[in-house]
């Protein structure tokens, strides 16, 4: 009897840990995947207006000067003006070779992600005239 009360014990104990075991292992908490990389910030974005009056400002149409962007930056163009027109590079950068009609009021938006310089002008009203650049950062 001695052997049966000692065979027990050790089965109740190897139900024990067992059991313990099994309890410690559903509760643990399995590693979760790290939090996904939060997106990339928007790029700057530049602002170039066909300013109001456009169509008689000839070569200042765009600006006294030429419109200068870095590259990876957007460009927002906005038809300030009281009529359509529609911005056309001479030379045409990959990402921006016109802006399409656009209304007065209305703006189109391109990112720069090549580097250079080209003249532009207004298809509907080819005497408005300008220079784009695209700099690198």
């Amino acid at each position: 009897m001695n052997h049966a009360k000692s065979v027990s014990r050790v089965v109740v104990v190897a139900t024990t840990v067992i059991t313990i075991g099994l309890g410690v292992a559903c509760t643990r908490q399995t590693p979760t995947s790290p939090a996904p990389p939060s997106p990339p910030a928007e790029a700057p974005t530049a602002n170039a207006y066909i300013l109001p009056g456009a169509v008689d400002l000839g070569a200042t149409a765009f600006g006294d000067e030429p419109v200068v962007i870095q590259k990876g930056e957007r460009l927002r163009w906005r038809n300030a003006d009281t009529v359509e027109h529609n911005v056309v590079a001479d030379t045409p950068l990959p990402e921006f070779v016109t802006t399409g009609a656009l209304a007065p009021g209305g703006e189109r938006l391109f990112t720069a992600n090549t580097t250079g310089s080209t003249r532009i002008h207004c298809a509907i009203h080819p005497q408005m005239q300008g220079t784009l650049v695209v700099r690198e950062r």
